[in-house]
């Protein structure tokens, strides 16, 4: 059997549009990329870009899919593809011997408005006036029923003055697991030193990929979690071997994938302790789901790479 690359577009509809402080998303695309092996076995990879935030180039990207298939170019020399090529080749596709495991269920995300509120609960803030949104939040907390945890997210939203208002006006409200990528890019190395004092524990996000991991996030200790988005990084190997010691302070979190994808991040989710981020009900009635991937309790693996396989051929066509 000779090696065989493919790849393909991918569309799908939110449910409602999703708005965050960086504006109104209402349909995901991904290029999701499948790869034969001369001795049959099948991986996949995806390329799934968050507007506003890895925005690709286009006339480079589709270069690089083109070289990709036609083996022109040593798989070292990509860029744009790179988070898919890293998920092509990891074990995660193989048919290890290994017993399926339950995850604990998800965070769910509070503007999908849940049919009711328990164990986390992710929301997003930074949309209103401070004086509007803070009152707004603390009361909200205080109404929530007891034993929820909430995280909290403003998409890199806040100025430095921003995010120390914030904490202060919550550092009471024992239900707030942590504020999540508070500040955008030029302040990384700030919130890397404010962080550790911080009265609200604080979640790096957007940061963890413009930041050397190996040098600015490897050991990194106090109130510091990190949320991770796999098919965004290009090296998993290098990610695993960041956060291999502390998968205690891990949140494996989607991006909104295809389904492709969003197997591989549960085959990954089951190497950290703390409730995930997997939240999809956002897709629930979309053609192409998977049913195992809207169960209440997820399993990893969930769906078989020959299920996947023939979700792959039937787009294909």
């Amino acid at each position: 059997m000779e090696l065989s690359r493919k790849y393909l577009a991918f569309k799908q509809s939110f449910k409602s549009p999703f708005v965050t402080s960086k504006g109104r998303w209402e349909e995901r695309t991904s290029w999701v990329l499948r790869e034969q092996k001369e001795d049959g076995s099948i991986s996949f990879g995806e390329i799934a870009p968050i507007p506003g935030r890895n925005d690709i180039k286009t006339e480079e990207f589709q270069a690089e899919l083109d070289n990709w298939t036609t083996y022109q170019v040593d798989s070292a020399d990509f860029l744009w593809i790179r988070p898919a090529l890293t998920s092509i080749a990891s074990s995660i596709w193989l048919n290890l011997d290994c017993p399926r495991q339950y995850l604990k269920s998800s965070a769910r995300i509070w503007e999908m408005k849940p049919d009711h509120l328990e164990g986390v609960v992710k929301r997003k803030i930074g949309i209103l006036p401070l004086t509007v949104e803070i009152p707004m939040i603390q009361k909200w907390l205080e109404d929530l029923p007891e034993g929820v945890r909430v995280r909290l997210d403003p998409n890199e939203s806040f100025s430095r003055d921003d995010l120390q208002m914030w904490t202060e006006s919550l550092m009471h409200y024992n239900s707030v697991e942590f504020i999540e990528q508070p500040t955008g890019f030029k302040d990384d190395e700030w919130l890397l030193n404010y962080a550790p004092q911080s009265p609200i524990p604080i979640a790096l996000d957007e940061s963890l990929l413009r930041l050397d991991l190996e040098t600015q996030v490897a050991g990194l200790e106090g109130n510091m979690f990190f949320v991770v988005k796999p098919i965004l990084f290009p090296d998993w190997i290098s990610l695993f071997s960041v956060f291999n010691d502390c998968m205690d302070r891990v949140i494996f979190s989607t991006a909104f994938e295809s389904p492709f994808g969003y197997e591989a991040l549960l085959r990954l989710a089951s190497h950290s302790p703390l409730v995930p981020g997997l939240e999809r009900s956002c897709f629930l009635e979309n053609k192409h789901e998977f049913k195992q991937h809207h169960q209440a309790n997820l399993l990893s693996p969930s769906v078989s790479v020959d299920e996947l396989d023939r979700l792959w051929r039937k787009l294909d066509q």
